[in-house]
């Protein structure tokens, strides 16, 4: 055999086994005298066991033995079931073997598996096998091990995939690290410029120069807050000289940008791409939901008050079980609010009226599932849902373990926000109208139907009643169903027709396969599944959470992560270029009592960050020659370059207007309802100005505007932009409404200058951070001698230093 045809041996094995034959740890074979066993029979002992585990084990094991049959031990194998003996071992053939009948075929009354019929190959290797007397290996086995896969040889993870796949670097412990000595140490900043340094250094490459002042200001705060800075900013560097003057004035900018209310208008993008954030349902109807602008400003909120990660990942994922009831203060209330990450998912309302409710909840559980998953930890779970995993220690179990902590959520729709005492306030107001609401029902129920005016009369006077009513605020929450213990089913091939194994809520089994001992937790209407789940994640323990955080946080100043596969931290994705470096960002993520300013204060105050744009040539640490700005920067920076931007915060989303063609194609705005959730419905002209954080984000309708500048699509989590570059783009901004605004605005704004000179300065000022240059300003002049200063104005807003920046 040649080395190729080895090679595609053992890749073919692995793809049907889970494991690699000739690395494989060598296991103990029962049933078989040992000196009759070689290498062909342990190892079709071995594949026919796995195989058994992988196609059987689901219905006959020991927790759930279908047909009083299992196939988890050789004895229960060869006892069978129901049916009668499984092997006859004293004459044993294949032809007397109701498990091998049961599987080729000839026993139409047996076929098993009964959806997904065993291949050819497959049922030949357990014949092989029942020939060699049913070699079974030591230890594999129906139960559980207790321990983690490394300590315990019985963790099932471990025993699966034959003791591979367990070594993975991202399920290590973040190790403290050191920073290594390098030879030019006067060239750093801070820790993070040693990793880089030294590893330049062993590669042969040399750091680029600082960016000088003024630009390096342009990068900070387009990076920080999403918004050029104003050329008054810029100005007093352009006359600084001292070098340590430079250091503390750039320290204390950096300061206030993350001071800066715009600094969580900006970076809650990058949390709401991930979390797949929508002002809309999705499916056919897309219906508008009207409380889900909460959660945005919530997380605004939350990143501009720096909440600690760790209290932000538990309100999220059960900020209801940590209160005993309403809430009692702003803090208490944001917990609240920030449930709605539990509802962001895409939700099937038409799903009831084609009684199709167990595949909704199923696709809901999962979306949930998956994307806590992706967003927390790095894990592709969706790639669980059906089967064992392809690449990662994780079995299709695993993703069931931790679907059933989600299992008792409901929609809080009826949950109030309002803070404890405006709801006693309330409660006061309406107890009286109640009471005469009460007396009003008894008085109708006497009047006899034939009584009609008397009868309309007294329901006029209820309506009236109840439009006294005083309403409590309400949000996009989700809570538990109240008394009710959800079961959590394996579901054969993701199919909620076809439950198999029970399971119990837990972590990834690779770390513990126990069932998760649930926390106590404040809230009596909650069992605290979603707390135990909350705190797992958040545990500095836990060697994914920390990773995953500070490498999104490298990846928005850098353009990319130190793991360039920043929702997949697994086999498939990309090892980190630096991992002593993220080990040491995580552990000081942790240490700063889990600040995410203190991590970005750290990086944008590095040598790293702070040197000239370069090709990377495959190094993560050196950034592109040029970056794109974002769909809603750009649209931000259009309106701050023209003064026209409102600095609005918060509130309902924005509606812009759309073109007709638009509307006239989407089948849900034709068919709204009283309630208004599906048409388009735009707000008035002075209030679209905002940031574009605050417009509109339906899930089947996407602005034009910003689909042409990769504006991502919400349905699922989005861990990077795409930054394309296309004919559209140019074409968009020299022809759009937004920019010929813009270019209106800007040639308003500045019209008292009646000087060409003067205004040509105060527009380059406006847009670049920056004077022209000679050259620039008599080519400006030229231009404005035969077109018009809007004209003008429109060509600046279309320069590539307007859309890209260094």
């Amino acid at each position: 055999m040649n080395i190729y045809s080895c090679r595609m041996f053992v890749v073919a094995w692995f793809a049907w086994f889970g494991t690699i034959p000739l690395l494989a740890t060598p296991l103990v074979f029962q049933g078989a005298d040992s000196s009759q066993i070689d290498a062909t029979s342990e190892s079709s002992g071995e594949a026919a066991v796995r195989l058994l585990q992988e196609k059987c084990w689901a219905c006959h094991s020991e927790k759930k033995a279908e047909s009083g049959l299992r196939l988890d031990s050789r004895e229960a194998t060869l006892r069978g079931g129901e049916r009668g003996i499984g092997v006859d071992i004293e004459s044993i053939t294949p032809e007397k073997s109701l498990l091998l009948r049961s599987i080729d075929g000839s026993d139409p009354q047996l076929e098993m598996p009964p959806k997904n019929p065993l291949k050819k190959e497959e049922v030949e290797l357990i014949r092989r096998w029942i020939l060699d007397k049913m070699p079974w290996p030591h230890g594999v086995e129906g139960g559980r091990g207790e321990g983690n896969a490394w300590e315990d040889p019985e963790n099932p993870i471990r025993k699966k995939f034959g003791g591979q796949r367990i070594d993975l670097w991202s399920l290590k412990p973040i190790s403290v690290q050191t920073p290594p000595e390098v030879q030019d140490p006067l060239w750093m900043k801070n820790p993070i410029d040693r990793w880089v340094l030294s590893k330049w250094e062993i590669e042969g490459r040399v750091p680029r120069e600082s960016l000088e002042p003024a630009r390096l200001i342009r990068r900070l705060s387009l990076d920080l807050t999403g918004l050029p800075p104003r050329y008054e900013e810029i100005e007093p560097f352009e006359v600084i000289s001292d070098s340590d003057e430079v250091k503390s004035s750039l320290e204390r900018y950096i300061d206030r940008l993350l001071a800066s209310p715009d600094y969580g208008r900006h970076f809650a993008r990058l949390w709401l791409d991930v979390v797949r954030y929508a002002d809309s349902n999705g499916f056919d109807w897309d219906e508008y939901r009207k409380e889900a602008w909460r959660y945005r400003d919530y997380v605004v909120d939350s990143w501009n008050r720096d909440l600690p990660y760790d209290v932000l990942i538990q309100q999220q994922l059960a900020g209801d079980e940590l209160l005993e009831g309403p809430p009692k203060s702003r803090d208490e209330q944001a917990s609240l609010i920030a449930t709605g990450y539990l509802r962001l998912g895409p939700q099937d309302n038409a799903a009831s009226l084609f009684d199709e409710q167990d595949r909704s909840r199923a696709e809901l559980l999962a979306d949930l599932t998956e994307t806590t998953g992706s967003a927390f930890l790095g894990l592709t779970l969706s790639c669980c849902r059906c089967h064992d995993h392809k690449t990662d220690p994780l079995s299709h179990e695993d993703h069931f373990r931790l679907r059933a902590f989600f299992a008792c959520v409901q929609y809080g729709d009826q949950v109030a926000i309002d803070l404890e005492s405006t709801q006693r306030e309330l409660d006061e107001i309406n107890e009286p109208i109640e009471c005469e609401i009460a007396n009003v029902d008894h008085s109708l129920a006497s009047i006899p139907e034939s009584n009609k005016e008397e009868r309309k009369r007294i329901k006029k006077e209820r309506d009236g009643l109840v439009k006294r009513l005083q309403s409590p605020t309400y949000g996009l929450l989700m809570t538990d169903s109240q008394g009710k213990e959800t079961e959590t089913y394996v579901l054969d091939q993701g199919d909620p027709k076809s439950p198999r194994q029970k399971v119990k809520p837990g972590i990834p089994s690779v770390l513990d396969p126990r069932e998760s001992e649930l926390l106590p937790v404040k809230n009596p209407r909650t069992n605290g599944r979603r707390a135990t789940l909350a705190r797992w994640i958040a545990s500095e323990k836990n060697p994914w959470t920390a990773r995953v955080m500070v490498n999104r946080l490298w990846q928005a100043h850098f353009g990319e992560g130190i793991v360039a596969t920043e929702n997949d931290f697994g086999l498939s994705g990309s090892q980190p270029t630096h991992p002593e470096l993220l080990d040491y960002l995580a552990n000081e993520f942790i240490e700063s009592g889990w600040s995410i300013k203190h991590i970005q204060r750290l990086i944008v105050t590095s040598q790293t960050y702070q040197q000239r744009a370069g090709n990377r040539e495959g190094c993560v640490s050196l950034r592109p020659n040029l970056r794109r700005l974002s769909a809603e920067a750009l649209r931000d920076r259009l309106l701050f370059a023209s003064g026209n931007l409102d600095h609005r915060a918060g509130g309902p989303p924005i509606w812009p207007a759309l073109p007709a063609e638009i509307l006239q194609a989407n089948p849900a705005f034709l068919d709204d309802n009283e309630t208004k959730t599906k048409g388009w419905y735009p707000s008035p002209k002075e209030q679209q100005s905002v940031r574009s954080l605050y417009l509109i984000q339906k899930r089947t309708v996407r602005l034009p505007w910003m689909e042409s500048f990769d504006l991502p699509e919400n349905s699922c989590s989005c861990p990077q932009r795409e930054s394309s570059i296309v004919p559209t783009q140019a074409l968009t901004l020299m022809n759009n409404e937004i920019t010929i605004e813009a270019a209106e605005g800007m040639a308003a704004r500045f019209e008292g200058e009646k000087e060409a000179a003067s205004f040509i300065t105060e527009v380059f000022k406006s847009a670049f951070q920056r004077r022209p240059i000679e050259e620039e300003l008599q080519v400006s002049l030229r231009f404005l001698a035969e077109h018009s200063r809007q004209a003008f104005c429109l060509s600046i807003l279309n320069a590539n230093e307007f859309l890209f920046y260094e």
